[in-house]
């Protein structure tokens, strides 16, 4: 229950990273250093410094392959708000896209932790040389 959690929260994490760049992009559409360009930006360095919090402390809760995955779900929320904001087509290989992001995240996410040979192997080469982890 933890990990579904985690996930929830680190997707909430990742759609307000992804709301910086809709805020970019309608930044990018104004007259350089106008009050409206300004707004914008301010929004964006506040959603980034938000994100960059909150990274570091869901990576502390979760592996950071997981984290590092589920990033790949930007894409995604990139798709969504060009549709919603900005009117964009969605095409077929967009979608399609998406799909295979979708399967790659779940095939890492799932299987997380289930093989710790690296891990093992890391424990084992690192013994004797002033490590102090006990094996």
């Amino acid at each position: 229950m933890k990990k579904i959690k985690n996930l929830m929260i680190l997707h909430i994490i990742l759609a307000l990273f992804s709301v910086s760049g809709i805020f970019s992009k309608m930044a990018a559409m104004e007259e350089l250093l106008s009050f409206k360009w300004i707004i914008y930006y301010a929004i964006v360095l506040f959603a980034l410094f938000i994100y960059a919090i909150a990274w570091q402390q869901i990576i502390k809760q979760m592996p950071i392959v997981t984290a590092y995955a589920n990033k790949a779900a930007l894409v995604i929320w990139g798709i969504i708000w060009g549709f919603v904001v900005f009117k964009e087509k969605i095409s077929v290989f967009k979608v399609i896209g998406a799909v295979i992001i979708i399967i790659g995240v779940y095939v890492v996410v799932t299987s997380d932790g289930e093989d710790d040979t690296f891990r093992d192997i890391d424990i084992k080469n690192n013994k004797g040389k002033g490590d102090d982890r006990v094996s």
